[in-house]
């Protein structure tokens, strides 16, 4: 389940460097193109599941050892006016896109404080910093993440434990939404682009690991994306405005 930067080009550039990778994604066949790289371990997980999540870390651990990265990539797309919206489809959204990272850091973080090291990286989308509309529940979940990541970095950092949050925008990916066919929503197949400015995912991804490398506690990318949200820090009015409209 994808998140605006596509996890195997993040994986392979890890892998590239050295890295011995874990991937997780609910669906096996997101996974095939992976598994022929033997720096790269594979598993299908449903990251809404607590226990499928600390088998997954905890197994990790104990097979290579330690625990450095944790990218927490998965996520669903869903646009659509409240009024719309359907419980179920509320609770998978806080299933996927929150608990999902709830649980991995939940299992992880205790494992890096321990080491005294070790760097979470929370993948969320412009609107968990701005208003995007019609998407409600779907930015409420992303400005969870937000809000997580940066508690999270302040309490960390005297365990010596790095917190970012990578806000991608305008990378050429196929997340989708959930495909529910309900008045009022505004997505459907692969999520709308913006048709100039976007970068390829592995531009991302090095974008992603340079910000790291930083200690960056914004990872915002492509730089566009930096004024859409400084624009909205100076201006939330007329940014407000702006997001009711797209």
């Amino acid at each position: 389940m994808p998140r605006p930067v596509s996890a195997p080009p993040l994986c392979r550039l890890l892998a590239a460097r050295g890295v011995a990778v874990v991937a997780a994604d609910s669906d096996a066949a997101g996974l095939v193109g992976l598994a022929a790289d033997t720096a790269i371990h594979t598993q299908v997980v449903d990251v809404s599941d607590d226990e499928q999540v600390r088998r997954l870390v905890h197994g990790a651990v104990a097979e290579l050892g330690r625990i450095d990265f944790l990218f927490n990539n998965a996520g669903i797309r869903l646009g659509g006016v409240v009024e719309h919206m359907p419980l179920p489809q509320w609770q998978r959204l806080v299933d996927v896109n929150l608990w999902g990272v709830v649980h991995a850091t939940r299992h992880a973080y205790p494992l890096m404080r321990a080491q005294g090291s070790g760097h979470i990286v929370n993948m969320t989308s412009i609107a968990g910093l701005t208003p995007i509309a019609p998407s409600a529940a779907y930015a409420m979940t992303e400005h969870a993440i937000v809000g997580l990541s940066t508690a999270l970095r302040a309490e960390a950092a005297a365990a010596g434990v790095r917190v970012s949050v990578a806000v991608p925008g305008g990378v050429a990916t196929d997340i989708v939404d959930s495909g529910i066919d309900l008045p009022g929503y505004s997505f459907r197949g692969p999520a709308r682009r913006m048709p100039i400015g976007m970068i390829s995912t592995e531009r991302a991804a090095a974008h992603i690991l340079r910000g790291m490398r930083k200690n960056k506690p914004y990872i915002v990318i492509p730089h566009y994306n930096k004024a859409v949200v400084a624009a909205y820090r100076w201006c939330p009015s007329l940014m407000g405005r702006v997001g009711a409209r797209r």
